[in-house]
């Protein structure tokens, strides 16, 4: 690494995690438990423990040096010691390996959990079935480090985290490696520069191969080739493989021994030093100076693994900011955002969003040198809808609307049209002229294709005007970083947060709305944005109170869509013009998520501020009686109401057993679901008794990290006579 400051940060963050580790390692049966956490992916047990222990902000540095470890251990235990004085292949042979294994998706799920399962037997027979034997260290590393990349974010994060299947990322990657591996011209200047570990040399080959975009699945790729081939220069006995307790207790000892070096900053920038000029003779004098021997090959694991971090960030930076996902739902695939949009969720059933949603992205701390600050924006859509009024073909560049009220007069925007054979296509409108528009066919992706009188026609984000800033008070707390200070004896983690709680690193707005991005070195960016009140958005109101009754319609009529687009902007510091910075990136949201719909005190089951929805039973004939009994007759009365109703469920209990209603047929697509159950049972079977009717209404709402809790419940009780 030509830059000293990554060795600096390599030694710092090597010294937290030895002093981290070791301090957990004192507490034989919090240790044991973390490393079993890990290895079940248990995030809740994973931070109790550590939380119980007074350690929960050491999490990611404890997670990381487990990860590692575990790594070292596993592909020692499936694949065995190297073979004596037997090479390396050197990175292109490995890349064409890491394309081969992602080809065979049979073969690929076997090596995947094999190597989850500590599988040898099975591991090794797929690699020969590939005639890939020779790589075998390489690729068990390979298919680890994917594997493991986010388990230590699911763990460390309080909120639940989206973890991709390791098979897929795998097949994404050796695509992408697969057209390095074809250009070979550019992926011999990467190698070369790959071998000197220079990190502007790297960065400057993998740009001119066209890769800068996906720089950070290059990195990894070499980064798992030198640890390799670095650690079998380094380290000559054999990794010691133990199983069940004995593991654990290897572990702890290591942890211990190696909290040594936590004092003694001097050694492990030698240490560093020693790895990554290859120098086997001053690496195995410190090692054995601090009684790590045995543990050469983690040691080793652990360096490299760090030091090529620091080296990968200093070779991929962040390119620009970017807005990529709601809560731990990327936008781009988990959440229906490209036009026509729902702006719900892909999932089945789809969900609508509610409450406090965590806007996630990537943050660039600096353009051109400068510090950087962004901002969120929005607009509204209201009514930006029309019909095509003639039918056209595939070749017309002419269409005529129905009425063009609702859309830009001048300037070009983008329109989403149902064809005939029931997709849609995007076209680019460049004229307005009445109800007459020229267009540019097939946009974003989408092929030219016929459309009948009558296909409808929404609008882009573009279409609409100029957006608006997300306001301060729409914004609540949201740490979107870790300040890490204190290096030794102990570390103090502070956050950095908009909006902070007082003892927060505050992360101040601008006079105007924008949101510095920390610039400290020590600044852990964690993909937090903003949080987003949604009960601030436009149209949003919990003030329609109508008076109802259970059997009756709660919505008149389904609510009017809304859409919410979000753009996020950066712009350097005291800059008079705010400019788009990366990408540009746009959520299409439904107004049904936010349910600002109708809420009665006396009747209305809510959670939060904005998940309004209607749960009421009712029965007829205590209606009219009073509180007398029910002697001949039981009619309930309900009625369900939401914009996104999930399922609903009426029951009924007392001292002779349980007994159901069905619910009248078919279920309404407006949300609104009401009327008269019907009985599975005879009243004239039930023993005078006291029973209560329950209606159960559930609601299908995220905030993109957890569920709607619901359901919610409304009950009557009446006596049998």
């Amino acid at each position: 690494m030509s830059n000293p400051s990554l060795n600096d940060n390599a030694v710092s963050r090597l010294a937290s995690q030895s002093d981290a580790v070791g301090r957990l390692a004192q507490d034989s049966g919090g240790f044991a438990a973390v490393v079993a956490a890990f290895e079940s992916k248990d995030a809740n047990a994973f931070r109790w423990v550590l939380d119980r222990l007074e350690m929960l902000p050491y999490c990611e540095l404890i997670c990381e040096w487990v990860r590692i470890k575990l790594c070292v251990l596993r592909c020692a235990e499936i694949c065995g010691p190297p073979r004596e004085k037997a090479e390396v292949p050197d990175l292109q042979q490995f890349a064409r390996a890491v394309v081969k294994l992602s080809s065979h998706e049979k073969l690929l799920r076997r090596v995947v959990d094999a190597v989850s399962c500590g599988d040898g037997t099975d591991y090794r027979a797929a690699l020969d079935e590939l005639k890939l034997g020779e790589f075998c260290h390489l690729l068990c590393y390979w298919v680890c480090s994917i594997g493991y990349d986010r388990v230590c974010e699911l763990v460390c994060r309080p909120q639940p985290v989206f973890v991709a299947d390791p098979e897929r990322e795998l097949r994404a990657a050796g695509e992408l490696i697969s057209g390095l591996v074809k250009n070979e011209k550019a992926f011999d200047a990467v190698a070369k520069a790959a071998a000197a570990f220079k990190c502007e040399t790297l960065q400057s080959a993998i740009n001119q191969a066209g890769f800068t975009n996906r720089c950070e699945i290059i990195c990894r790729l070499i980064c798992v080739w030198r640890h390799v081939w670095v650690c079998r220069e380094l380290c000559e006995q054999p990794v010691p493989i133990l199983t069940g307790a004995y593991a654990i207790e290897e572990a702890q000892n290591f942890a211990l021994t190696a909290r040594q070096l936590a004092g003694q900053p001097r050694a492990l920038a030698d240490l560093v030093n020693a790895v990554q000029t290859r120098n086997a003779a001053a690496y195995r004098a410190i090692i054995a100076q601090y009684g790590l021997e045995r543990y050469c090959w983690q040691v080793c694991g652990w360096v490299t693994s760090v030091t090529c971090h620091e080296f990968c960030y200093c070779v991929c930076p962040p390119l620009g900011s970017y807005f990529t996902a709601i809560g731990g739902l990327l936008y781009e695939s988990q959440i229906d955002s490209v036009l026509p949009a729902t702006g719900l969720t892909t999932s089945n059933p789809p969900q609508a969003f509610y409450g406090t949603l965590r806007l996630n992205g990537s943050l660039q701390k600096t353009l051109a040198g400068q510090p950087l600050e962004y901002s969120f924006w929005y607009q509204t859509i209201t009514s930006a809808s029309t019909t095509l009024n003639n039918a056209i073909a595939a070749t017309d560049t002419s269409i005529t609307v129905v009425a063009s009220a609702g859309f830009l007069t001048s300037g070009s925007f983008n329109v989403a049209i149902g064809s005939s054979n029931g997709g849609y296509e995007i076209m680019t409108v460049t004229n307005v002229s009445g109800t007459t528009w020229t267009v540019v066919r097939g946009q974003k992706g989408t092929a030219p294709a016929p459309a009948p009188a009558g296909a409808t026609i929404v609008a882009g984000v573009e279409a609409h005007g100029p957006w608006t800033q997300v306001p301060i008070g729409w914004i609540p707390r949201t740490v979107i970083g870790q300040q890490i200070t204190g290096l030794l004896p102990h570390l103090i983690v502070k956050d950095v947060a908009v909006n902070p709680n007082p003892g927060d690193v505050s992360v101040p707005f601008t006079p105007d709305g924008w949101i510095q991005v920390p610039q400290d070195a020590d600044i852990s960016l964690n993909n937090y944005l903003i949080n987003l009140d949604s009960t601030k958005l436009p149209g949003f109101s919990n003030s329609d109170e109508t008076t109802v009754s259970a059997g009756n319609a709660a919505i008149p009529a389904a609510p009017t869509d809304l859409y919410f687009g979000l753009q996020m902007r950066v712009r350097q510091h005291g800059s008079t013009t705010s400019s788009p910075g990366g990408t540009c990136s746009v959520v299409a949201i439904d107004n049904n998520l936010y349910s600002n719909i109708i809420h009665h005190p006396e009747w209305s089951k809510w959670v939060g501020n904005d998940a309004y929805g209607v749960a009421m039973v009712d029965i007829k004939e205590l209606k009219a009686a009073g509180c007398a009994g029910i002697t001949n007759s039981l009619t309930v009365l309900f009625t369900a109401s939401h914009p996104n109703l999930g399922s609903v469920s009426l029951s009924m209990v007392g001292d002779s057993g349980s007994f159901n209603f069905t619910l009248p047929t078919p279920i309404p697509q407006t949300g609104d679901w009401y009327g008269t159950a019907i009985n599975d049972f005879k009243l004239s079977d039930l023993p005078p008794c006291a029973y209560l009717v329950t209606l159960e209404v559930n609601l299908l709402l995220t905030t993109g990290d957890s569920a709607f809790p619901g359901p919610l419940i409304d009950q009557i009780a009446f006596c049998l006579s």
